[in-house]
């Protein structure tokens, strides 16, 4: 999730960037993960914006969301 709010530090423009309302991606953000339905969106709308975003990049930030240990309590 960092990464993407290092490419959008406002949810409103990555809000508008998606076509999405803005209390979708504050929720996103509220929770610590974006679907997985959004990663394709997710990385055009980078690529307009110059930035570099991949799936790989999508799937590790998952990953190591997975293993935190916020998630075991």
């Amino acid at each position: 999730m960092t990464h993407i709010f290092h490419i959008w530090p406002k949810m409103a423009d990555l809000a508008a960037d998606l076509g999405l309302s803005y209390q979708t991606v504050a929720a996103w953000k509220r929770r610590g993960r974006i679907p997985a339905e959004y990663d394709l969106s997710l990385i055009e709308a980078a690529n307009r914006k110059g930035c570099s975003l991949t799936l790989d990049v999508l799937a590790h930030a998952r990953a190591v969301r997975k293993r935190s240990p916020e998630d075991a309590a």
